[in-house]
């Protein structure tokens, strides 16, 4: 049964994947009806935790980017940038990095990839190197950022294990952000070179003698923008409330101890932050809390929600189910060759273009294994591979974004402006993570 379950899980993956959207989620229920109905398997419980850590978190970041907090770093990214135009090929990676970092979503680099294009073009540097490696480094961020979906997953998965308790969230990005920051580094130093020079290129060239790239001189009014109170309040407050969960984590004498005995768990700490800092915003700004749900974070953000809710709760079941023939079986397959687990993660990233979907299917089977914290983190850092088949939004944004030409789809798909970069930054930080896990843990 094991093998049949198994094929459900994949199938419904595929199908999930190949029709796109929420669907994913849906097609999930899908493979619990066939799971109870048809083989009487007893249902796992819903992954609540990590929901409800996803939706506090969800609302905080919606209420900071109503308030056009997102918008204000967007233009502190652009002075950065243009201090040092130079150097974008590295600044602006390492930029794209911080700013996911900061909100807990990759989706910032759209409001990036524009400033970075034009600093590119008007500096003479290929657009192609600053803009693959920030797309890189930008989602590569999620597995270093404390609120992020896919952090939240792994976080509460492993508090709820037994053989885990060295990893909190402390311990988890006292790992992840030097290790992804090494990667990031390192992909912005590999695509140095790549390509040919711009005033070189042909294709930009034919595209400058056509008119098509008219975006050659400084825009003097982009960094001059009024930015208001309310929007640095928000970002303030949203910053404080995170710093207040690293060291919620960092020092256990801080958390409260309640009236059985037992200390408050980090992940209710995370949620009753975030919310507090959503609640906090809103009071000072006066910001009218309806705008918070028409606002394009609150709308990804909850997608993952509903991946969380349908896909966890079918892998979580499947687990359930085999947990004996998975450890008996398998756990001394990948103890002996952990990179097979590695690799495992890396093509379901790659499949479901999605941190937090990946997450929601492989740290359970990690710890299922009973694998080295280390080696399921490690791991987990490799499920940012939606460029090795560049059909997410990110990768398909950013070739419309370079007005150049540079940044491209080669024409046997996978020969695209991303592997290079992509690769060298999850080799990078998968080792990197490795070696200091094993240290930390």
């Amino acid at each position: 049964m094991f093998w049949v379950e198994l094929i459900l899980v994949l199938a419904i993956i595929f199908l999930g994947v190949r029709k796109g959207g929420t669907f994913l989620a849906m097609a999930g229920g899908v493979g619990m009806l066939i799971m109870t109905f048809f083989f009487h398997v007893t249902p796992a419980d819903p992954p609540v935790t990590v929901i409800l850590i996803m939706i506090a978190v969800i609302v905080a970041a919606a209420t900071m980017q109503a308030c056009g907090g997102l918008d204000f770093l967007v233009r502190i990214a652009e002075k950065i940038l243009r201090r040092n135009p130079r150097m974008i090929t590295v600044l602006a990676p390492v930029v794209a990095y911080i700013f996911t970092f900061m909100c807990g979503t990759g989706h910032i680099i759209y409001s990036l990839l524009p400033v970075i294009n034009e600093i590119s073009i008007e500096t003479g540097v290929r657009p192609e190197r600053p803009i693959s490696a920030s797309i890189i480094a930008s989602q590569q961020a999620i597995t270093a950022c404390p609120i992020s979906a896919a952090t939240v997953g792994i976080l509460a998965f492993m508090a709820e294990a037994t053989n885990y308790k060295t990893v909190n969230i402390f311990t988890l990005l006292v790992v992840c952000i030097p290790a992804t920051l090494i990667g990031t580094v390192a992909c912005a130093l590999a695509v140095m070179k790549k390509g040919k020079e711009l005033a070189e290129d042909p294709e930009f060239q034919a595209r400058v003698a056509s008119g098509q790239v008219q975006t050659l001189v400084k825009n003097e009014n982009a960094a001059e923008v009024k930015t208001t109170k309310e929007a640095k309040i928000s970002v303030a407050v949203f910053l404080v409330a995170m710093v207040g969960i690293v060291l919620l984590g960092a020092v256990s004498a801080l958390v409260p101890t309640l009236s059985d005995g037992s200390k408050l768990p980090l992940t209710t700490v995370i949620e009753i932050f975030m919310l507090v800092a959503a609640a906090v915003t809103v009071l000072i700004t006066k910001l009218d809390s309806n705008k918070v749900l028409d606002q394009p974070v609150f709308k990804t953000g909850m997608f993952a929600v509903v991946l969380a809710f349908g896909l966890c709760w079918l892998v979580n079941t499947f687990i359930a189910d085999q947990s004996s023939f998975i450890t008996d079986n398998m756990s001394v397959l990948t103890n002996e060759h952990p990179w097979i687990y590695i690799i495992a993660v890396f093509i379901v990233g790659a499949i479901t273009t999605s941190q937090s979907s990946s997450t929601m299917i492989m740290v359970p089977i990690g710890i299922a294994l009973g694998l080295p914290a280390n080696i399921i983190v490690a791991g987990w850092i490799a499920c940012s591979s939606n460029y090795f088949i560049p059909a997410s939004g990110q990768c398909v944004a950013a070739i419309a974004f370079d007005t150049a030409g540079t940044t491209k789809i080669g024409k046997y798909v996978l020969n695209h402006s991303y592997m290079l970069p992509g690769l060298v930054c999850t080799v990078v930080s998968v080792v990197s993570a490795i070696l200091i896990g094993a240290v930390v843990f």
